[in-house]
């Protein structure tokens, strides 16, 4: 396992170049500091400052562990320390960090059962409106969306009306795979003489 010797304290991703950092704090730096740099690797990072300086030259970037805190509830108030401007590292100099302060709601704090099974499911969608009328309701609004385009009509039409042909064939005719020309064939296969 990569991070089971981990450690907390407070890290810095350090513009190398000019000095300028960002600062944060965890109870895992190696994980923490990893995840910054996988994402500003991915463009998208959440703080748009060090993204941007990130994106102009990432070879200057590097995670730097700073200091190790044996206490984690020494960890907000230090790092607060430097956000406001009263330590710093090496000399002062810009801070990437959007926030002046360190306080998070949940840091270092777990929800409860109840609190995740409700997250839970925020996350999946609540589906107790879903019934059968509103989803049919639904479909019929996507069908008369997508057939107001003239060009999606005139390939439903092709397909529909022309089922003396194979699905291949069909599909070749108006740029589709088999399968594809398959499912919009029996999807729309009711409005054959209608379309």
């Amino acid at each position: 396992m990569p991070y089971t010797n981990e450690i907390a304290g407070i890290y810095q991703i350090r513009n190398t170049r000019t000095g300028e950092y960002y600062v944060g704090s965890t109870k895992r730096m190696r994980k923490r500091t990893a995840e910054h740099m996988r994402l500003l690797r991915l463009g998208q990072h959440p703080n748009p400052n060090l993204q941007a300086a990130y994106d102009a030259e990432p070879h200057h970037f590097e995670p730097i562990f700073e200091i190790v805190c044996d206490d984690v509830s020494d960890l907000e108030w230090i790092e607060e320390e430097f956000l406001t401007g009263n330590a710093w590292f090496g000399e002062a100099c810009k801070l990437y960090n959007i926030s002046v302060t360190a306080k998070t709601p949940m840091k270092y704090r777990k929800h409860t059962d109840a609190t995740k099974s409700k997250i839970s499911c925020a996350k999946k969608g609540c589906t107790a409106h879903v019934t059968a009328e509103y989803k049919a309701k639904l479909s019929a609004l996507r069908q008369q969306k997508a057939l107001a385009d003239p060009k999606y009509l005139a390939k439903i039409k092709f397909l529909v009306e022309n089922d003396h042909m194979t699905y291949a064939a069909r599909g070749r005719e108006v740029g589709l795979d088999t399968s594809s020309a398959r499912k919009l064939a029996l999807k729309y296969s009711h409005l054959k003489g209608e379309i």
